[in-house]
């Protein structure tokens, strides 16, 4: 067969050389994947940036950096474009990333032009050079990157036109001071054309700006904001958590305030109102004016105040999230509670109280957060996952079943997060303030929680409250360069939070706390139901092809352990509830009731048929069953088991066209229809190249077997031809040492066919005993691509260009058919 040089002719994509299944495998794949793209292979950079993105959930911005250049060199434009706004997004500071954002954009990629925000966030020399001639170029004649840290300003300016000196004017509380800038010969950051100086000099501790001026010119060359920072440490050493739960005290909600006059007006009316309902109870509304730009907000501050119904203090410059926050503790007495509020999160009636009974129900509890749709690791309902802003009606339903299920209890959280932080009095004088060095804003949260820590509280959620949280929209557009910045320094500052907080979210111990919730919330009625066993391959393909075409409902995960059957009933929508409610089939209990009150318009049973006592409550349930099925094993379950059922469904769905087959040549008692799919928009191909697909929707011991005979007779017969696993096998360093063998890891039926398409596959192959028809034939009607797979209905030969291999025989002889299938030339597909 005729084959292009490239992805099966190089020895990089398999051996040793890639450290399959040690640690350092991952920078392995990025330093080929980076020499693959040097040397002009783009496909073969694919594949190994499109490994190392599956590696890690998300994906590292490098990784996505680097497969973002490679599709743009396939062709691959409005997929590479959206690889590098998530790399951009996620850290624009990366190298790579700032790297391959400048090129690509400067080449047509349809993003806002990075120069701006590389200019900010980028370290290296280079890299600043080409984003400030991008700028320049643009029209702007000057930058300055200045930090105003422990007392002095540090940083560099950079400018165009003559080389003649400028003028920095810093502006304090107490005026303006004007200092001259001399061009330094050589400065290496100044583009051809420009000029630069470095920056280190005193500043005062209420520097709040800076303009660069010229002589004779009648406006700045450029100006901003700056946020003093100060690396002090701020924790009281001799104040430690205490033995007993000390007396409650007086709650004070903090509410700093900038931007936003409908959401901010929202929080205050909430907070004004748990002001209110507290009666007698000693509570107060602190709202910090931190410069407000926004005219209507702050006459509403000003009413608000005059009417007593806030404490107001207004800073005459912007001190961002942190000096606003600290101005307001720094007013407290010592011994005032605080909840620390963004004027975007709006509190429910009652919850102010119930923050208190957390933080109040045991010695140690130094901070409390609520659940949250966009709470971060006390989201609901889905964790780390932030849900669109609930109505207000919503907002109390979750509220009053979160009460309802959870009173005042408390789970433990690696930290809190600040958008609605209830800090004891005692844990408030451990760390005494929030910490400036994170400047504007974002991580100092974490900062303050981890130090509560350090001083022996916990950090604890409150599963018996929702707080709804809009979440960013203060600064949106400083957002990503203040993120960069920030999680570079909490990652040097705390190294063990971040894999602390990636272990938690995986154990997701609160998921039972949502649960809880969701069982006590109304159930969703009317919407259709998927039933399938955890991990079947052909419910995630079912699900996918739902979600491609627009439908919604609701999914119940079904297996077997200690003998009972385990439930789990969630949204297909991850960003709609429920997503944790989880009970036993077996026991009627209020779990199970949930489901009798779905009323759902329709039961698809996918795969083999559900349990007994499972199979029982959906009889129940009284609504159509379907099932769909694929593969002999699942035909034979429902026709000819202990207890046939299929004469009780309205239809069965055949996933693929030998199980149809297969269905009517047994005479299904009802309806059988197949699953449609589209027709291919790719051309065929007369004559395929290598390599071949092998597709593995889930490891098997069967299929590894096979893939390790098919490899061996590949290399035989013909040495430079490659496999490319397109899963995830049970042993990836195995597969990888086998020498002409690639894989992917863990691929979304949704990637396959674009996957597919970007390795230029020329065949695809779904070993015997490996579930996955559906997604073959899908991927057949969206390539084009042959296909060799086990045949449900027993049938010996393929229609044309395809290859049908035995069930019964030895994976050595499938093998060899398949590899003679392959160098033989396979027919081309009818037209």
């Amino acid at each position: 067969m005729s084959q292009e040089p490239s992805l099966s002719d190089q020895v990089e994509l398999s051996g040793p050389g890639l450290m399959a299944g040690t640690a350092a495998h991952g920078e392995a794949l990025v330093g080929a994947a980076t020499r693959a793209l040097a040397s002009g292979r783009p496909r073969d950079a694919f594949a190994l940036a499109d490994r190392r993105c599956r590696l890690t959930s998300p994906p590292a911005a490098s990784a996505l950096a680097l497969r973002a250049l490679a599709l743009w060199f396939l062709d691959a434009r409005a997929e590479a474009t959206a690889d590098l706004a998530r790399a951009f997004a996620a850290d624009p500071a990366d190298p790579l990333t700032a790297l391959a954002a400048l090129q690509l954009s400067n080449a047509g990629a349809d993003l806002p032009d990075p120069a701006l925000l590389v200019a900010q966030t980028a370290s290296a020399h280079d890299l600043l050079r080409l984003a400030l001639r991008r700028l320049f170029a643009g029209g702007s004649p000057a930058f300055a990157r200045l930090d105003p840290l422990d007392g002095r300003l540090l940083g560099w300016v950079a400018w165009t036109g003559e080389r003649d000196r400028i003028d920095l004017v810093l502006s304090d509380a107490d005026g303006t001071a004007r200092h001259a800038l001399a061009a330094e010969p050589g400065f290496p950051l100044a583009p051809p054309g420009a000029w630069g100086a470095y920056v280190d000099r005193p500043v005062s501790a209420t520097v709040q700006g800076f303009k660069l001026e010229r002589a004779g010119a009648a406006e700045p060359l450029a100006q901003g904001a700056l946020w003093p920072r100060s690396g002090a440490a701020l924790s009281n050493a001799a104040s430690r958590a205490p033995e007993a739960t000390p007396d409650r005290r007086d709650t004070v909600v903090l509410i700093p305030v900038y931007e936003d006059f409908e959401a901010t007006q929202d929080g205050l009316r909430a907070a004004v109102a748990a002001k209110a309902e507290a009666g007698g109870a000693p509570v107060r509304v602190l709202v910090v004016d931190d410069a407000s730009p926004n005219r209507r907000l702050r006459l509403l501050l000003d009413a608000l105040a005059g009417r007593g119904l806030v404490d107001l203090l207004r800073n005459e410059s912007n001190l961002g999230f942190a000096g606003a926050v600290n101005r307001g503790l720094e007013s407290l007495r010592e011994d005032e509670d605080v909840l620390i509020l963004n004027s975007d999160a709006v509190l429910p009636p009652g919850a102010l109280a119930r923050l208190a009974d957390v933080a109040y129900s045991e010695a140690r509890i130094g901070t409390v957060t609520p659940f949250s749709n966009a709470g971060e690791l006390a989201s609901f309902p889905a964790r780390v996952d932030r849900a669109p802003l609930p109505t207000v009606d919503e907002a109390r339903r979750i509220d009053a079943a979160a009460a309802r299920a959870h009173g005042s209890a408390a789970i433990d959280l690696p930290t809190g997060t600040g958008f609605a932080l209830f800090l004891r009095h005692d844990a408030r004088h451990a760390v005494q303030r929030v910490t400036s060095l994170f400047g504007r804003g974002y991580f100092e949260d974490l900062d303050l929680c981890l130090r509560v820590r350090a001083a022996g509280f916990r950090n604890v959620a409150a599963p018996g409250v929702f707080v709804p949280h809009g979440g960013g929209r203060s600064f949106s557009a400083e957002r990503t360069a203040l993120l960069a910045r920030n999680r570079r320094l909490a990652d040097r500052r705390f190294p063990a939070h971040r894999p602390e907080a990636s272990a938690f979210a995986a154990a997701d111990p609160l998921r039972a706390a949502r649960g809880r919730i969701e069982a006590a919330l109304p159930a969703p009625s009317g919407a259709p139901l998927l039933v399938f066993a955890a991990g079947d391959p052909l419910a995630e393909e079912r699900l996918f092809r739902l979600r491609r075409e627009g439908e919604t409902g609701l999914a119940l995960e079904w297996r077997r352990s200690d003998g009972a059957t385990h439930l789990r009933l969630r949204a297909t929508e991850r960003a709609s509830a429920p997503q944790s409610l989880a009970f036993v089939a077996e026991d009627a209990d209020a779990g199970f009731a949930a489901l009798s009150d779905l009323a759902p318009r329709s039961i698809e049973c996918v795969g083999a048929p559900p349990p007994a006592a499972l199979w029982a409550r959906l009889a129940e349930l009284g609504a159509p069953l379907d099932a769909l099925v694929e593969g002999a094993a699942a035909v034979e379950a429902w026709i000819e088991g202990a207890e046939p059922k299929v004469g009780l469904l309205r239809r069965v769905l055949a996933a693929d066209r030998g199980t149809e087959a297969l269905l009517r040549q047994r005479a299904a008692p009802c309806p059988v229809e197949l699953l449609a799919n589209e027709p291919s928009a790719l051309s065929p191909r007369a004559s395929p190249s290598p390599p071949l697909g092998l597709l593995l929707p889930a490891p098997r011991p069967r299929a590894e077997r096979f893939l390790r005979a098919l490899s061996a007779r590949l290399r035989a017969r013909a040495p430079g031809h490659r496999i490319m696993v397109l899963g995830a096998p049970m042993d990836d360093a195995a597969a990888f040492g086998l020498g002409n063998v690639f894989v992917t890891g863990r691929v979304a039926p949704g990637e396959l066919g674009p996957l597919a398409r970007h390795l230029q596959l020329g065949a695809l192959c779904l070993p015997p005993g490996t579930p996955g028809l559906g997604q073959l034939d899908r991927l057949v009607a969206e390539t084009g691509l042959p296909t060799a797979a086990v045949d449900p209905a027993g049938r010996p030969d393929a229609p044309s260009p395809h290859l049908h291999l035995d069930s019964f025989a030895r994976d050595r002889d499938n093998a060899l058919a398949l590899v003679d299938w392959l160098l033989g030339g396979v027919p081309s597909p009818p037209t």
